[in-house]
C-alpha cells in the first residue's frame, strides 16, 4: 500500500499552483500535454472512467468540508496509489487557480486522453466536428455522440480547442466516455474513412435527403460543419450522404450542437 499523504499548499510559488495556473493557457496544455477539469460531477467521472489520466486532485478547505465523503475517497484512493497526488489549498489560493466563476472548490489535472487518428480503424460510428469555432457547441456535440452511442469525436484542425475549460464543462463528464482524436488533418482522416469502408454522412441545410429517410451503414460517419461556412468542400465531395433536418418555420439553419443531436438522435434509432 503506498504512504503517500493528503499534501497541503499555501503559496502561489509553489510549483504545483504555478503548473496549473499555466494550464489555462493552450499554449501550456500542449507543452504538459495536461488540461484542468473543475467541479465535482467532471472530478467523478474522471476517476470513475479514466482514472489513470489523472495527476492530482485539489481541494479547498471548504470543498473538502462540504464534501467530505469524496475528499476520504479520494485520500483512500491516494493511500491505495491509485491517484498519484490529492492537495488541499486555502479558499482564496483556489479562486486564484481556478477557471470558473463560482467554484465548487475541486479540480484536477488530467493527462490529455485523445488517440491517434488510426484509432478509427476499429471503431464503427463516428462524429467529425469540422472546425466548429464554439466551444459549448463542442462540447455539447461530445455529449451528445455518449449520449446516443456513437464511437468517437474526431475534430479536425482549425477545431476549437477540445480541453478549453468551457468545451470540458459542456461534455458534463462525457468526454472520459468515449474516444477522442483532435485536430485531424482532413486529407489524411477521409483517406482513413475511405480505407476502412466507412460512409461519409454531411449535414448540411442544402442537403439532398430528410434524416428520417436515412438508413444507415454498418460503419459510418456524421460531420458537423463550422457555424458559419458549414461542412469544408473535401468532405461534401466523398459524401455518401447529404443529410438535411426539415423545417416547417422559416429559419435558415439551426445551431450546429442542436443540428447534430437531432441527426445523432435520429441515426442511433436505426
Amino acid at each position: 500500500m503506498s504512504t503517500k499523504k493528503v499534501e497541503f499548499i499555501s503559496s502561489r510559488e509553489n510549483e504545483c499552483i504555478k503548473r496549473v495556473k499555466k494550464l489555462h493557457d493552450k499554449k501550456y496544455r500542449e507543452e504538459f500535454r495536461s488540461f484542468i477539469i473543475e467541479g465535482l460531477k467532471l472530478v467523478k467521472e474522471a476517476i470513475d472512467y479514466q482514472i489513470e489520466c489523472i495527476n492530482l486532485v485539489i481541494f479547498s478547505q471548504q470543498a473538502k468540508d462540504r464534501y467530505q465523503e469524496f475528499y476520504w475517497e479520494c485520500k483512500r484512493l491516494l493511500e491505495d496509489g491509485k491517484i498519484k497526488r490529492v492537495i488541499e489549498v486555502p479558499d482564496k489560493l483556489f479562486e486564484y487557480i481556478t477557471t470558473t466563476s463560482t467554484p465548487q472548490g475541486i479540480l484536477a489535472e488530467c493527462n490529455f486522453v485523445d488517440k491517434d487518428i488510426n484509432f478509427i480503424k476499429n471503431l464503427k460510428r463516428v462524429v467529425v466536428a469540422d472546425k466548429l469555432q464554439d466551444p459549448g457547441n463542442l462540447g455539447t456535440l461530445i455529449r451528445c455522440a455518449d449520449a446516443f452511442g456513437f464511437d468517437a469525436v474526431v475534430t479536425t484542425k482549425g477545431t476549437v480547442d477540445t480541453y478549453n475549460p468551457k468545451t470540458i464543462r459542456a461534455t458534463m463528464g462525457s468526454l472520459f466516455h468515449l474516444q477522442i482524436m483532435r485536430e485531424a488533418e482532413e486529407g489524411k482522416l477521409i483517406k482513413i474513412l475511405k480505407d476502412n469502408s466507412f460512409a461519409v454522412y454531411v449535414a448540411t441545410p442544402y442537403g439532398d435527403i430528410e434524416i428520417s429517410k436515412v438508413v444507415p451503414d454498418k460503419k459510418f460517419c456524421v460531420v458537423i460543419g463550422n457555424e458559419s461556412e458549414g461542412v469544408s468542400d473535401s468532405f461534401a465531395k466523398v459524401a455518401a450522404r447529404k443529410i438535411k433536418i426539415p423545417m416547417a418555420g422559416k429559419a435558415e439553419s439551426l445551431n450546429a450542437a442542436v443540428a447534430a443531436s437531432i441527426v445523432l438522435y435520429e441515426l442511433r434509432k436505426r
